[in-house]
């Protein structure tokens, strides 16, 4: 502090790196910082192996006694990492951008009536259909509707409850499943409570009954999305019966309508697709991966396109990079 002025980040005066590669850094990650801004706990929390937020710190201030070298070091890797991943960021290229689809509005129907009703719907479909997109709009835009997705990890009934309450805001860390879900049942009774559940098909029949007696005793909606395995398991397991008779909604996606496919990439594309391109986006789309596939696709286009040093995709692009892909 001088004449009252306080100095955030003072002139740096390292002794044991090189004064010019030392200063050059330092001038250049606060640059960076400033420009991202991200806090020094963040930038060290990316930048890791042993530089922590109270190294970074003092290294920033010129007063840290450990490894300068060393933290000089980590800090400009951490600087060029930053830039490979901002000249092969894909932000420009439009690819996450929302388009109404025709499946989207199929899904959020279906949500919309087990959230209004407190009946249960089951939405499964081959990867790549839509259904994980549909279902985080959906609770992005009402109250009490929790969305979460299941893991290969998720194998026992502390497991998934401690997942589900931590989404619901029932808190974390009970003792017993069985404390878990008297907090979760708490948490959705009496608020047209809406509970969706993605990668559901990755449960097994004793998990996904107990969904339904938490939607039983809350008196909520529960929605279960995933892939066709998730029908023929309810459908066929024992365990699942009481799931069945309370299904208000069953909705299989098939295939990938067209005009949804061509609707993206008029989304992406910023005009209609030629019909070379259509054939191109239809194949891709209708195969495995589905609109995950596509979205491959038009990444890859875009950096091929980049690189050629065109501004936007061409008919070339795509061709070029479904063959890469085949």
């Amino acid at each position: 502090m001088t004449d009252g002025t306080v100095t955030l980040f003072p002139e740096a005066r390292p002794s044991e790196a090189p004064a010019s590669d030392y200063a050059a850094t330092v001038a250049a990650c606060k640059a960076e910082m400033k420009a991202a801004g991200l806090s020094i706990a963040k930038a060290a929390h990316e930048m890791g192996r042993g530089v922590s937020q109270s190294v970074l710190s003092k290294w920033l201030r010129g007063i840290y006694e450990g490894d300068v070298p060393k933290v000089t070091e980590r800090v400009s890797l951490w600087l060029s990492t930053r830039a490979e991943a901002a000249r092969r960021d894909l932000a420009a290229a439009g690819l996450d951008r929302h388009v109404d689809l025709g499946v989207t509005e199929e899904i959020e129907t279906a949500l919309g009536h087990a959230q209004a009703t407190g009946d249960i719907v089951l939405v499964h479909g081959r990867a790549g259909r839509g259904k994980s997109w549909a279902m985080e709009r959906y609770c992005a835009g009402h109250t009490a509707a929790y969305g979460l997705a299941m893991t290969e990890a998720v194998q026992t009934l502390s497991g998934m409850l401690g997942l589900v309450a931590e989404v619901v805001g029932a808190g974390g860390g009970h003792p017993s499943a069985l404390a878990a879900e008297t907090a979760i049942v708490e948490r959705l009774t009496g608020r047209r409570a809406l509970l969706c559940v993605d990668e559901a098909d990755l449960l097994r029949p004793r998990l996904l009954n107990q969904l339904r007696c938490i939607r039983d005793r809350a008196r909520c909606g529960l929605a279960l999305l995933g892939r066709d395995p998730l029908w023929k398991t309810v459908a066929r397991s024992e365990r699942c019966e009481p799931i069945v008779g309370r299904i208000g909604i069953r909705l299989p996606l098939a295939a990938t309508a067209e005009a949804d496919i061509l609707d993206l990439a008029r989304g992406v594309l910023s005009r209609a697709p030629t019909k070379a391109e259509r054939d191109h986006l239809l194949g891709v789309a209708r195969g495995d991966g589905g609109l995950h596939a596509l979205r491959r696709l038009f990444a890859r286009a875009w950096v091929l396109a980049r690189a050629g040093g065109n501004r936007g995709i061409s008919a070339g692009d795509i061709a070029a990079a479904r063959e890469e892909a085949a």
